[in-house]
């Protein structure tokens, strides 16, 4: 039998290239969308237990963004006040009232208080009134504040010991009477009072000049 050739012979069936393309370009673009998916969920993790992943943070400040906690004052008064009379004092006007350094220091005389010098405060001291002292003056200065319807003492340690100093607040109303008096300093002598802060600027104080 003799193989046929020439027009006679069958057509053979060529590859159409068009239809029949390399899918590994597909492959590919699949497995790298898969892999940024992947990378970016582990990503996310990360950032949410706070994780290495986490965008540390860039702005350093110069100095700390809020000062120490300090620590609580411990109450301090302990034992018997000393009398009016144990105690020296100067008596200040922070107020813009005229004469009541005056009037406020001659109550507290007839109490048995012994004022050594009366006067105007350097500055107005707005609000409630303080007692200043030095050191070793804190009971004598809680004694005063006992007379002194609601003020504070203050310590203030560059002041000259024993010293202290009554500045009239603007919020000064009158002193306590007797009965609240003895009220107030057997509350001192039982539980105690907070130990004050020092004064912030212990020169701008009247105990200081």
């Amino acid at each position: 039998m003799s193989i046929p050739h020439g027009d006679l012979a069958p057509l053979r069936k060529h590859r159409r290239y068009g239809r029949h393309r390399s899918r590994w370009p597909l492959v590919v673009a699949v497995l790298l969308v898969g892999a940024i998916a992947g990378g970016t969920y582990v990503v996310q993790q990360r950032a949410d237990e706070g994780g290495p992943a986490a965008a540390p943070a860039t702005c350093k400040s110069g100095s700390p963004t809020a000062a120490p906690p300090r620590a609580a004052p411990a109450k301090v008064v302990a034992g018997r006040l000393p009398a009016p009379g144990q105690v020296s004092l100067r008596l200040l006007n922070g107020t813009g009232r005229d004469r009541l350094a005056r009037a406020v220091a001659d109550e507290l005389a007839r109490r048995g208080f012994r004022v050594t010098q009366t006067g105007n405060a350097p500055r107005p001291l707005v609000g409630a009134s303080r007692v200043y002292y030095g050191p070793g003056a804190r009971p004598a200065a809680l004694s005063v504040s006992a007379h002194v319807l609601g003020a504070s003492v203050v310590p203030v340690p560059s002041a000259g010991r024993g010293a202290v100093d009554v500045v009239l607040g603007s919020t000064f109303v009158r002193l306590r009477t007797a009965a609240e008096t003895s009220a107030y300093a057997r509350r001192l002598t039982t539980t105690g009072v907070p130990a004050a802060q020092p004064a912030a600027e212990p020169t701008a104080s009247p105990a200081c000049r």
